[in-house]
């Protein structure tokens, strides 16, 4: 079994006046671009729409401490962890966001 890369999050675009913003997760030399925007969350945490370019789905991202939270996304529902969550906290840990 091979190891896998790591995988790198960078923000291409702060959040412009309308709070949209573009950031991209690359790894094993595939790069997918995703446009987000920070909305509302009453239950705790920093809560985003994330919607990759070229697709049409917009995932509901919750961040905040590891066992709050989630993501709608296929590997979050499976595994319970995901890129999304995992890059934005990311961001948001170094002050990006």
């Amino acid at each position: 079994m091979t190891a896998r890369r790591p995988r790198l999050i960078r923000l291409i675009r702060r959040p412009d006046g309308n709070g949209v913003g573009v950031f991209s997760i690359t790894q094993d030399c595939r790069t997918q671009y995703y446009v987000f925007k920070e909305i509302p969350c009453a239950i705790g945490g920093r809560a985003f729409a994330v919607h990759r370019i070229g697709l049409a789905n917009v995932y509901h991202v919750r961040v905040g401490a590891p066992k709050e939270s989630s993501c709608e996304c296929l590997g979050f529902l499976r595994h319970g962890r995901c890129k999304h969550v995992q890059g934005l906290a990311a961001l948001i840990g170094h002050g990006m966001l």
